[in-house]
């Protein structure tokens, strides 16, 4: 068995570890709280919901006043550059507002409601019709100079912003702010604000003196740079206060601020629901964090806890606590709050855990990266509401049978490990729909796995499986089988009996024959990953997959591309680089539905004209082969965005490559280009049309352009 150090420091689990996109580890995120997540913060300038007035005239001045005020709304298209990628990049939309709305053209209406529409006079400001100068009396005008717009620091001006959910609040985020003023906890905006977000800023708190008691009582308005006013009391209806907001794993920006402690004042707040101190300094939780008693979600990840603080099981209303990315080393879990139902603790220096039987009803548990080697100290069967369980990342070298417990779970994750036998209790969960298993040092699996009937991803990549047991055939809707990185010689025969399979990769093997009549059954397979084998025929019977839309047959030893491949209509993306292929045959034109093909690191001399037929190819690459010519047919690749070319023989590029859009990414690198010369074709598509309509030989153009519409007729 491979040794393994116990891991001494805290650590995210490594980019490089990708779950496919059905088993995404946040999707479970939804399902622990059994009530609406905090509400997506409202774009400036969009306006609540309509109330009733006393006259149909103010009725009508009402709706058409919030029509003026209504801003349009941009969309953004994004264009992914992976264009072979089967997994989704969550892109999240920052909702960044700029609440300086200081200019003396700038009015605020408050109708009877309570909350404020800012709206800016200009030259060309539009006019109500039909509203007589009375209608205006039943609604009252403020100024810059009213309480309902407050100075939050020197240079910021804000007021209340209506959210999805109908609830005032300010949002703050990303504003470069370093201090705060206290004039906003004496205005009136304290008293109405429902939420407050204060997150990616640059604010600090570190328990100063003199300023403030704990109820907060600002005797000087000048602070220390940087530091937050210890008065939130004063807020007296704040539901949700955000000083920092959770980033992703892809994402590397922090986005909270620097406090060090946490404002005393806060944990007087009565009615706060949501509170997030995610991406900051926090070196310790106060005990009086026990006095919030309405709270219900606590933010604490990315932050540098050393101690795990008792009085957060303390809160009688919390669903979730998230303590990932700290440095806690042990965590006491003997009394759970009955409401909680998510707890996650990624990503610590934690090696001991205890958890003793009680009642709770913990939806989510994520104890992953961490240095757990026993965990027999889990009380499992007092888990029993629990559907996701993270374990990953750990050193655990056995699972205890009490796992068999979790009756409810769904999804589990013991990959990156020291397993070398499963234990068959695993086998008794029987909702279990996701089961990862990756790398540890597995060297068979348990027969009965072919109990877990509601299985639908099976994830057992970089182990020492040889084999595969025929009770799997019991799985009869498995859907995603991962076994790369294993030392499978042959596609186990279970496979042809899964016929539901749609994914099936089988990585980085020592298989040396693509069997059809073990494939051919799995009439629902999508995505076919072969690569890093011993392969050295594709049979023609490959067209039997009538659904595959992805073959990955990379890192082979193919020379040749059966004319069987042309019948696969359902083709997207053929991936067969670093192989012996000498040529790209004109039958791979009929593949009227692919988009990508990736044939890098052969022994390709040409690229055919017939290519051109390939009207939807987005991504065509080739480097590394011996090409010399590129055909002037190329130019009929008009979805195409990326075109990879470099290392190869060429001397000239076809003219006909200026009818590519100017969008087109195209990399020339490393050949012996001349015209255009290989300086100008490294620069792109445009430096190319510009050299070819300052130097190029009319005549020349001209008997080219001739000769490639007679081969096309």
């Amino acid at each position: 068995m491979p040794s393994k150090s116990i891991k001494s420091t805290p650590s995210l689990r490594s980019s490089t570890k990708v779950h496919p996109q059905s088993s995404v580890k946040s999707d479970t995120q939804a399902l622990v709280l059994n009530g609406n997540e905090p509400a997506v913060q409202q774009e400036p300038g969009t306006t609540p919901g309509t109330r009733p007035t006393s006259s149909a005239k103010q009725d009508a001045y009402t709706e058409a006043l919030k029509r003026s005020l209504m801003e349009s709304q941009i969309e953004r298209d994004f264009l992914s550059g992976a264009a072979l990628s089967r997994y989704n990049t969550g892109v999240e939309d920052h909702n960044l507002f700029s609440a300086n709305t200081s200019t003396l053209s700038e009015r605020m209406l408050t109708i009877t409601t309570g909350f404020s529409f800012a709206t800016t006079a200009t030259a060309e400001g539009r006019e109500i019709e039909d509203i007589e100068a009375e209608d205006f009396q039943e609604f009252r005008i403020e100024t810059a100079t009213d309480k309902m717009k407050v100075n939050l620091t020197d240079d910021l001006v804000v007021s209340l912003t209506p959210r999805d959910d109908g609830k005032p609040g300010i949002n703050a985020s990303w504003q470069s702010i370093t201090e705060i003023r206290t004039d906003i906890f004496e205005s009136r905006i304290a008293e109405k604000c429902a939420w407050f977000d204060l997150s990616g800023n640059s604010l600090k708190f570190d328990c100063y003196a003199g300023e403030s008691n704990v109820l907060g009582t600002v005797k000087s308005r000048k602070l220390t740079p940087g530091q937050v006013p210890d008065m939130w009391s004063s807020f007296q209806s704040l539901e949700d206060l955000t000083f920092g907001q959770s980033c992703s794993e892809e994402s590397t920006c922090k986005r909270g601020n620097l406090l060090r402690n946490i404002p005393t004042s806060i944990f007087a707040i009565k009615t706060l629901k949501v509170l997030s101190f995610s991406s900051n300094n926090l070196q310790e939780i106060p005990a009086e964090v026990a006095n919030l008693v309405n709270l219900e979600r606590l933010n604490l990840d990315d932050n540098e806890l050393l101690e795990f603080q008792p009085a957060l099981l303390e809160l009688p209303k919390l669903k979730l606590l998230d303590l990932d990315n700290n440095s806690l080393e042990h965590v006491d879990l003997t009394t759970l709050p009955r409401t909680l139902r998510c707890l996650r603790l990624k990503g610590n220096n934690i090696s001991h855990i205890s958890l003793l039987p009680c009642k709770n009803s913990l939806y989510q548990l994520d104890l992953s990266c961490n240095n757990l080697k026993n965990v027999d100290s889990i009380a499992f069967k007092c888990l029993v509401k629990l559907k996701y369980f993270d374990l990953s990342s750990n050193v655990i070298e056995k699972v205890p049978g009490t796992i068999g417990k979790l009756e409810n779970l769904r999804k589990l994750y013991l990959d990156d490990n020291m397993l070398e036998t499963l234990n068959p209790s695993i086998c008794l969960l029987q909702k279990l729909n996701v089961l990862n298993l990756s790398e540890n040092s597995l060297s068979e699996l348990p027969p009965e796995i072919g109990n877990l009937s509601c299985l639908r991803e099976l994830h057992v990549e970089n182990n020492e499986l040889e084999n595969l047991p025929g009770e799997l055939d019991r799985i009869t809707r498995l859907l995603t089988l991962c076994l790369s990185g294993n030392k499978l010689v042959a596609i186990p025969p279970v496979i042809a009996r899964l016929s539901y399979l749609r994914d099936l990769l089988l990585f980085n093997n020592k298989i040396r024959k693509l069997d059809m009549t073990l494939l051919a059954p799995c009439q629902n397979l999508v995505v076919l990953g072969l690569a890093m084998n011993r392969i050295k025929v594709i049979p023609a019977e490959i067209a039997q997959l009538e659904s595959v839309r992805i073959i990955q047959l990379d890192g082979n030893r193919l020379t040749t591309i059966p004319d069987g491949i042309s019948e696969v209509k359902t083709l997207k993306y053929l991936s067969l680089c670093n192989n012996r292929i000498e040529y790209i045959p004109d039958s791979l034109s009929t593949l009227s539905n692919l988009v990508g093909l990736l044939m890098d690191g052969n022994s390709l001399t040409e690229v055919p004209t017939s290519i051109g037929q390939l009207k939807n190819l987005r991504v065509l690459s080739v480097r590394q082969n011996y090409i010399e010519t590129i055909p002037e047919s190329i130019s009929l690749l008009v979805n195409i965005e990326l075109m990879d070319i470099c290392d190869n023989r060429l001397t000239r590029l076809p003219t006909t490559i200026s009818e590519f859009n100017e969008q087109v990414e195209l990399k020339t690198s490393n050949n012996q280009l001349t015209l255009p010369p290989q300086q100008v074709a490294d620069k792109g598509i445009i430096s190319i049309k510009a050299f070819l309509e300052a130097h190029g030989d009319a005549a020349e153009v001209e008997s080219v352009q001739s000769e490639f519409e007679t081969t096309a007729i």
